[in-house]
């Protein structure tokens, strides 16, 4: 009986030992998990975190700061540069309609006093004593006072012209403020650029430094772009006022001579010798006519170079910008981000967007330009300065050098002169009346152009305000980065 006791005992006690060794091992497992769950998190977020707090926290800061300060600089040149455009991009139509009737008055005094001649000397080369005196003193009279209002006209424009400059200097956006202003800012820019860089090399090899080289390559980029297109637009404003100034001025003395050709021809009714000197008078009429859009156009592609030229050589450091390289470089940009988070700066949206502006805005300035050039030519071709205006003043030179030939070789045979101012009168003719034609047709070209461009929105003053609003909402993007 003891012996079965003490067996049973030591039975149980067995249980009981296996039971206790079988407890403590799952206790252990139990408090390793336990430890595991807690302490492996922090170990992970701590090789997470590595590569952020490898890198100072101060540089984080300055390097944040620094771009920061060069995005905002960029977006202030470029508003600078738009409110230049818009200030020298005025469109006026009654300034339009307003030369175009003092140009068409000239015109259609010129096709009267044509007419009237045409009339008076075929009449005149068969029966030179029927010839009206009176008929062709109105006629002179008339071309007199249609010049006199033409040449006003364009002196109208060249004061206007002269006042738009001192208005736009007052506000610091005439060409040679505006040219000053942005090499500052520039050269504030390429400060700002070469102090970035030297805070990246400053930490070669550490996380992010070939995004951050990257970043800094495309800002360069933008910077050159800026450069270009600034470059393109200022010389273009000084050649398009280069070019109206001197058709301006030419077309003064056009008509100024042209006044004093009627004045002289109406003096010749009653003295003919001065019927020579009347159709000198035309010839050099004619000669300024031909050579007025054409010495306008070859000045104003000298000014657009040298302009370009001037502005170009003072800008250190300057490229043509590849568009396709800004991209690629955007690309690889948004593929490095996609591909690392918490490195230098934690979220850096304003420099892509930047880039992104820039890139799409390559389309924009293109139709910005393309729309300006269009506008400029529409108007250059109402102040007949296409391919009109010298045939206009060729046939009008023509008309003198026939007159001309007339009176000195026919000086005392009368039915052949008059038939040479016949013939001169019938050349004019055609060119006055292509001059009376032409003006209101491309008047209307025009206005119904930039009609057509405001319905849509597409003017190019509309299109700035549009960036205007564009680079306010990426400046708040940008200044709100942390």
């Amino acid at each position: 009986m003891l012996m079965t006791k003490s067996r049973l005992s030591r039975r149980q006690i067995a249980i009981w030992l296996f039971s206790f060794v079988l407890f403590m091992q799952n206790f252990c497992i139990y408090v390793n998990l336990c430890i595991a769950d807690e302490i492996l998190p922090r170990i992970g977020n701590a090789i997470t975190d590595r590569d952020e707090k490898s890198l100072p926290s101060d540089f984080s800061t300055e390097y944040s700061a620094i771009t920061k300060e060069i995005i905002l600089a960029a977006i202030e040149l470029e508003r600078f540069s738009l409110h230049y455009r818009r200030e020298c991009l005025k469109p006026s139509v009654l300034r339009q309609i307003r030369f175009f009737c003092a140009q068409e008055a000239g015109a259609a005094g010129a096709l009267t006093f044509e007419i009237v001649g045409t009339k008076q000397f075929n009449t005149g080369r068969r029966h030179p004593l029927k010839l009206s005196a009176p008929a062709l003193r109105g006629a002179f009279t008339t071309s007199m006072i249609t010049s006199i209002i033409a040449g006003s006209g364009s002196a109208v424009e060249l004061g206007n012209n002269a006042w738009d400059q001192f208005q736009n200097k007052r506000h610091g956006y005439d060409p040679p403020t505006a040219k000053k202003y942005v090499l500052t800012k520039l050269a504030t820019v390429d400060q700002l650029l070469m102090r970035r860089h030297a805070i990246v090399e400053t930490y070669n090899g550490q996380p992010g430094y070939e995004r951050a080289v990257l970043e800094g390559r495309i800002l360069s980029d933008l910077r050159n772009a800026f450069v270009e297109e600034f470059a393109q637009f200022h010389s273009g404003i000084r050649s398009y006022a280069a070019f109206t100034n001197t058709f301006y001025l030419t077309n003064i003395a056009t008509n100024t001579v042209a006044a004093t050709a009627a004045g002289v021809a109406y003096r010749a009714t009653k003295q003919p010798k001065l019927n020579g000197p009347t159709n000198i008078l035309f010839i050099v009429t004619g000669a300024l006519a031909t050579a007025s859009p054409l010495v306008s156009s070859a000045l104003s592609k000298y000014i657009a170079w040298q302009s370009c030229r001037s502005f170009l050589d003072k800008v250190k450091d300057w490229h043509p910008m590849d568009y396709t390289e800004l991209s690629a470089d955007q690309a690889k940009l948004e593929a490095l981000n996609a591909n690392s988070s918490g490195i230098l700066i934690p979220q850096l949206p304003g420099s892509e967007r930047l880039a992104i502006y820039m890139h799409s805005g390559e389309l924009f300035r293109k139709q910005l330009e393309g729309e300006t050039i269009i506008m400029h030519q529409l108007n250059k071709v109402a102040l007949e300065s296409s391919f009109l205006g010298p045939v206009i003043g060729g046939l009008f030179m023509t008309q003198g050098i026939i007159g001309t030939v007339g009176y000195y070789k026919y000086t005392l045979r009368l039915r052949p002169q008059i038939n040479h101012y016949f013939s001169g009168a019938v050349v004019g003719t055609v060119g006055a009346a292509t001059a009376v034609v032409a003006t209101p047709a491309w008047l209307i070209t025009s206005l119904a152009y930039e009609h057509k461009l405001r319905k849509e929105k597409r003017l190019p003053r509309q299109l700035i305000q549009e960036r205007l609003e564009h680079l306010d909402e990426l400046e708040k993007v940008v200044l709100a980065l942390h």
